[in-house]
């Protein structure tokens, strides 16, 4: 419980997720990722299980016109402290999250306005769907999706 305490923690300090029913969305992930520099809690992602009308929402301010048939994953609740940035952590933790859905039959998605985070995705099979959109945390999101 305490390390997912500090999950959400480290995650409210990113301040690009609402704090609305955050315990119970990421007690419902399907897999948490840590980076622990000696003791500390320094980097985390998620593979995340969006309800339909998140789906939907996303969809929506992206433009897209998709069927929703297929299972759905989400790769995100990405954050590392800034002082250890741009040392692969969070690309380690995500390609680490992949490898655990790799047998997963349907689409992963994740939407980001982060140029690294875009880099990585499209490296790692993602395309770019949709227009960029307005979030309430950030300008110029963009979808991505691959289809397992």
């Amino acid at each position: 419980m305490i390390q997912l305490h500090h999950f959400y923690l480290l995650l409210r300090k990113g301040n690009k997720v609402s704090p609305v029913d955050l315990h119970l969305k990421i007690f419902n992930a399907a897999f948490l990722a840590f980076c622990y520099h000696g003791k500390k809690l320094v980097g985390i992602s998620a593979i995340k299980r969006p309800n339909v009308s998140y789906l939907h929402d996303v969809y929506k301010k992206a433009g897209i016109n998709t069927n929703m048939d297929q299972p759905f994953l989400e790769i995100g609740y990405s954050f590392t402290r800034e002082s250890l940035r741009k040392k692969g952590i969070s690309s380690t933790l995500k390609r680490m999250l992949l490898e655990k859905i790799r047998y997963h039959h349907g689409i992963v998605f994740s939407t980001t306005a982060t140029p690294s985070s875009q880099r990585f995705l499209l490296a790692n099979g993602f395309l770019a769907k949709g227009n960029p959109y307005q979030g309430n945390f950030d300008h110029h999101i963009v979808y991505f999706e691959r289809t397992q």
